[in-house]
């Protein structure tokens, strides 16, 4: 009697023990360290530029989610695997630079975030280098925030050589 006593009272405390460790590491996965929605969305569009420059379609992959619909600084519509495949080697990205902060407004489960860059790009053999918009509309999504929609707009470098570029 006195031999499974004992061993109860330090079976008890030991499986409170692991209890609270699991209870812990979970709460812990779930608040990503405790960061803030807005710090992680910010890290998110921080790993994704810095996946654009390396070439990174596997980094760039988990970030872009499966439905993604993307508007590229040309006015064009992408997919997932047409963005993809700009980043393995369509467009060599040399320079994705913020030039201010990272703007990010959080509602639940979505997140927006807009950031002014200053872009070199070489495409088809021509290097371009100017300013631009992007806003990414992320979604959390298992645990994790993925963009759902984007939309890059240039700042044209010469306003009157871009007017003249729109006319018929």
């Amino acid at each position: 009697m006195k031999r499974a006593r004992i061993t109860y009272l330090i079976a008890l405390p030991a499986a409170v023990l692991v209890l609270a460790g699991a209870a812990y590491a979970t709460a812990s996965a779930n608040t990503d360290t405790g960061r803030s929605a807005a710090d992680q969305v910010r890290t998110a569009e921080r790993t994704l530029l810095r996946a654009e420059l390396d070439a990174d379609t596997h980094t760039a992959g988990r970030l872009l989610a499966p439905d993604l619909q993307l508007i590229d600084v040309t006015g064009a519509a992408e997919t997932r695997a047409d963005e993809l495949a700009t980043i393995g080697g369509g467009v060599d990205f040399v320079t994705l630079e913020p030039i201010g902060p990272i703007s990010v407004r959080v509602h639940g489960d979505s997140a927006v975030a807009r950031v002014k860059l200053k872009f070199k790009v070489v495409a088809q053999g021509q290097t371009v280098q100017h300013e631009g918009w992007t806003t990414d509309q992320f979604e959390r999504r298992d645990g994790r925030w993925q963009v759902v929609w984007s939309q890059t707009t240039a700042v044209p470098n010469n306003l009157d050589l871009f007017i003249q570029s729109l006319q018929p």
